[in-house]
């Protein structure tokens, strides 16, 4: 049977983060198959005219655009983290990866309604998607859904994510010793913390530490808006991957480092030692500066720990699969579909 999915694809040009790249990985995945079509949802004036946009985004050719769910749908994917498209056609579906504006709400009435709202709305849908178990507790805590109608689907890294030399380091890496981070500058990303630790530890000119963020943190080496080839040689060249993370629905980037062979230390905090395993050295107290100045210098200068850190967490990385992720993602929309 024809599974006919309509994507909202509001974002898709946009996102740059780790929705943006789950979404691009299945949908490249989903076009692929014989038995599955895609629609793009992009509400607006003529989105036709991103076709070739898209095609670029997704790398794929097989799919159709329009500006409202297309009457012969089976299911609407909503899959940014709420729902923001209207449907009243056919069974929903809906991926939540966390529920951040809950757990970090604004003090602001209007804007923390502003943010939650889209959440809420996800409650309703006929199955909810999420990336860990981590997450599905938090759906059920704060948005009160029953348990069965989530489904935990791990997602994984680019498989291109893989060991090699770093061809495209930025100049002024070339020859240092670095750490590396990356992570949007919120506060549940704990940046600031993984800073001051690395700037009560090292001088500049023995240890780095490279940020990509979109933030300024002084005393760091910060990027922004890193290709592809440049983002997995600062993880190959890297002595070390920090995650510093109060708070992730799942995690992709320690599993990219890992992909690389590069060591990863990490907060044991919310879903990241469901990602990382035993295969991460971790920070209980991921709030505590000294904790992590110790973290980071051990991670600097213990070598076999480093080696066995590389050794697991390439072993880690393998565990995961976007086409497993696609697979089992497929197979909650047909149940949705059907009714189940």
């Amino acid at each position: 049977m024809l599974l006919r999915i309509a994507v909202d694809a509001k974002n898709l040009l946009h996102d740059r983060r780790g929705i943006g790249v789950y979404l691009r990985a299945l949908l490249s995945r989903f076009i692929e198959l014989n038995d599955v079509a895609i629609t793009l949802v992009v509400p607006g004036i003529y989105p036709w005219r991103w076709h070739d946009t898209f095609v670029r985004q997704i790398g794929q050719t097989g799919f159709s655009i329009s500006r409202g769910v297309p009457p012969d749908a089976n299911i609407v994917w909503h899959p940014w983290n709420g729902t923001f498209l209207s449907n009243k056609r056919c069974p929903s579906v809906a991926t939540i990866h966390d529920v951040a504006p809950f757990a970090f709400p604004s003090n602001d009435d209007r804007e923390r309604s502003k943010q939650q709202e889209p959440f809420l709305r996800s409650a309703s849908a006929q199955r909810i998607v999420t990336d860990s178990l981590f997450s599905r507790d938090e759906i059920i805590r704060h948005l009160g859904v029953a348990p069965e109608k989530i489904d935990v689907v791990p997602l994984a890294a680019d498989p291109r994510f893989t060991p090699g030399e770093p061809t495209s380091l930025p100049d002024e890496l070339r020859g240092r010793r670095y750490v590396l981070a990356v992570g949007a500058d919120d506060e549940r990303k704990n940046l600031a913390t993984l800073v001051a630790a690395y700037r009560a530890e090292f001088a500049a000119d023995d240890v780095a530490l490279v940020c990509v963020t979109n933030g300024t943190f002084p005393g760091a080496i910060t990027f922004k808006d890193v290709g592809f080839d440049v983002l997995q040689s600062l993880y190959r060249g890297a002595l070390a991957f920090a995650m510093p993370s109060r708070y992730e629905g799942f995690g992709i980037p320690p599993l990219e480092a890992m992909g690389c062979g590069t060591p990863v230390v990490a907060s044991r905090a919310s879903s990241l030692p469901e990602v990382c395993k035993d295969a991460a050295f971790y920070v209980d107290a991921f709030d505590d500066i000294s904790a992590w100045q110790e973290a980071l210098r051990r991670i600097v200068n213990d070598e076999p720990l480093r080696r066995h850190l590389r050794d697991a967490g390439q072993q880690n990385a393998q565990m995961f699969s976007w086409n497993r992720t696609a697979e089992q993602t497929l197979e909650v929309f047909r149940r949705a579909a059907t009714g189940l």
